[in-house]
């Protein structure tokens, strides 16, 4: 146990200064944390007294950071948002992860780096490829990678999409918080986007966007099935790793309002940290090789399936405007 300690000690320093680095910048401490470690990755030789607990963190604290996600989840919301809503957030959620899967495979990418970079900008980001790559085992890389890469598109998109709502044409308060809710990446993203237009668009693109998050559940039970192709005999839900059945059932139980809020928030706080801790220890392991390589077309089609999540975002508003 003593062994982890100092390779420890670094990821949580990296991640405490992230945190505190990422209220002056608009990239979120998870994208921090990922950079710092990829700088301290590849201009020093990381001892190996440190190796162990760069491990542990990478290994052991994202099914942490995962399970205590599902108390950010509340299922109450749906009622909030109404079945054309919610059909919008289904086909948006479906066709992104398609659209992205489709370009990256024109463009050669592989196949599960291209699949998180589907879901990352599909649903909610960062924990959303975290929860993904937890369950599929990609290459550790490949979620820094997509990560990096999905906030880049969001930081971008905070000032493009409040611009686009306000020039499209038909697109009131309603429309445009739609539009914001239904396409960027991380919720501080849709708060900030949404907001920037004014109250009741963002109190909007807050609520879809949540409806986004609560998919986050269906998605990694699926990938899991998909990656184990049948069910397995392990004396629990066949195949589903333990953190996952526990994110699920965090998530119904925060849904029910039963746990004080003062609890809920620590939860939270808790499960971030973690994921930031993860993913400083996932940056190490990053070579600049790595991101010249696989990065080029990681971003390429991110670049392209963003815009596709938001022409077909628009047209989707245009027609459910028609038909409801």
């Amino acid at each position: 146990m003593l062994n982890i300690l100092p390779g420890l000690g670094l990821c949580l320093v990296i991640a405490l200064l992230a945190l505190i680095t990422s209220d002056f910048f608009i990239i979120g401490g998870v994208t921090i944390a990922i950079l710092a470690g990829i700088i301290i990755g590849n201009l020093i030789k990381i001892p190996d007294a440190l190796s162990g607990g760069i491990k542990f963190s990478e290994k052991k604290l994202l099914p942490v950071a995962i399970a205590l996600m599902g108390f950010s989840l509340n299922y109450t919301i749906l009622i909030e948002l109404g079945l054309p809503v919610i059909i919008m957030i289904i086909c948006g959620v479906a066709f992104t992860i398609s659209f992205s899967m489709f370009t990256g495979k024109l463009l050669g990418m592989d196949r599960e780096l291209n699949l998180l970079v589907g879901i990352g900008n599909a649903v909610c980001g960062s924990s959303a490829i975290a929860a993904a790559q937890g369950v599929i085992k990609t290459k550790d890389e490949y979620a820094g990678i997509s990560i990096g890469i999905i906030n880049l598109l969001g930081t971008l998109g905070i000032f493009l999409l409040p611009f686009l709502a306000l020039i499209l044409p038909g697109f009131s308060d309603r429309e445009s918080g739609m539009l914001i809710g239904n396409t960027l990446q991380a919720v501080g993203q849709v708060t900030a986007a949404g907001f920037s237009i004014g109250d009741e668009p963002g109190k909007i693109a807050t609520i879809v966007k949540m409806g986004r998050v609560l998919l986050i559940s269906p998605i990694v039970i699926l990938l899991n099935f998909r990656k184990t192709g049948k069910t397995k005999t392990t004396g629990r839900i066949p195949g589903i790793p333990v953190y996952i059945i526990l994110f699920i059932i965090f998530s119904i139980v925060s849904s029910t309002g039963i746990i004080p809020a003062r609890l809920i928030s620590i939860l939270k706080w808790i499960s971030e940290f973690s994921l930031i801790t993860a993913m400083a220890a996932t940056g190490m392991n990053i070579r600049f090789k790595t991101l010249l390589t696989s990065g080029k077309k990681a971003l390429l089609t991110g670049f392209i399936t963003f815009g596709g999540q938001i022409v077909f975002s628009t047209a989707m508003i245009y027609l459910l405007n028609y038909l409801f």
